[in-house]
């Protein structure tokens, strides 16, 4: 086989398995990032909603051990997981007040999978599948 041909099949390969894995990366597995095993209680003010696919997410600030304000990052389902249990683009609102429990992140920071949210103002309430 001549050099020309073996390079063109050797980038004819790294491109489509570029397409294939790109897909798979943007959909992690939530053990990788999240100790399932555990759950964590957060309470808060949210200060930005983004719902999306593959994963929503809220921003929330929530005030840490010392009493700081900490932000924190919320992962969420998929806008249909989403819409299935009655949350659309105007169920949740800046400036909300929610409870939050969720699998806390592996890499220790501010960021959970969230299993159970809880809005006290109306008792809106949405369960992770």
């Amino acid at each position: 086989m001549a050099k020309k041909d073996m390079r063109i099949r050797i980038l004819t390969l790294a491109g489509l398995t570029a397409l294939v894995t790109a897909p798979l990366s943007a959909h992690h597995s939530i053990s990788l990032h999240y100790r399932s095993n555990e759950s964590v209680m957060v309470e808060g003010v949210g200060v930005d909603v983004l719902l999306r696919n593959p994963h929503s997410q809220i921003r929330m600030e929530a005030p840490d051990a010392s009493g700081r304000t900490a932000v924190w990052i919320l992962e969420l389902d998929d806008i249909t997981d989403l819409a299935n249990q009655g949350i659309a683009s105007d169920t949740l609102s800046i400036g909300d007040e929610i409870q939050i429990v969720g699998h806390p992140a592996r890499d220790g920071s501010n960021s959970l999978f969230v299993r159970r949210l809880h809005r006290p103002a109306d008792g809106l309430d949405y369960e992770e599948d």
